[in-house]
């Protein structure tokens, strides 16, 4: 059936799904993107992958415990090369960069602390510090609200010179 809505898809093989050579996926796409950046410190990524990070969910919709396991691992493979390049934008001072990337891992996992710190390093590294003061009283009381807890001493430590 699938053969004859969506010709050149899949080949024939021993496996009734293999896809055809030139059929591009995107989370092998962006895996492999992923893996050169863990090689090359000084690797980034187009401007449009980081968007791809931010948006490329693994089978959404479905609920199977075996892919509800893989769409946890995808995220935290996402959210960690998005903190990743962030970190690097920001050692390189490419502020802009860095905002988007600490920011499209806020947007997949908004109490990520790591996330959060990143964020609020790049508004300080740009010298927006209302901006910085006014992210971490939402991330601060978004904690409180749904877990009772104050942000650790890592990011506290990180905004005490704008709140004295």
């Amino acid at each position: 059936m699938i053969s004859h809505q969506l010709p050149g898809l899949l080949v024939e093989s021993r496996d009734p799904l293999a896809l055809a050579p030139d059929v591009v996926v995107d989370v092998h796409e962006i895996s492999r993107r992923v893996a050169a950046l863990e090689g090359d410190r000084s690797a980034g990524l187009p401007p449009a992958m980081l968007d791809r990070l931010r948006t490329a969910e693994l089978l959404p919709g479905w609920y199977e415990d075996w892919v509800m396991a893989e769409q946890e691992r995808w995220k935290q493979l996402r959210l960690s090369a998005l903190e990743r390049l962030a970190s690097r934008y920001l050692e390189r001072g490419e502020t802009d960069q860095a905002n988007d990337a600490a920011g499209f891992a806020i947007a997949i996992e908004p109490l990520r602390e790591s996330a959060q710190r990143l964020l609020l390093e790049t508004h300080i590294a740009d010298g927006n510090y209302a901006q910085a003061l006014r992210a971490f009283e939402v991330f601060k009381s978004r904690l409180w609200r749904e877990f009772g807890v104050e942000p650790s001493a890592k990011i506290t430590k990180i905004m005490a010179p704008l709140l004295t």
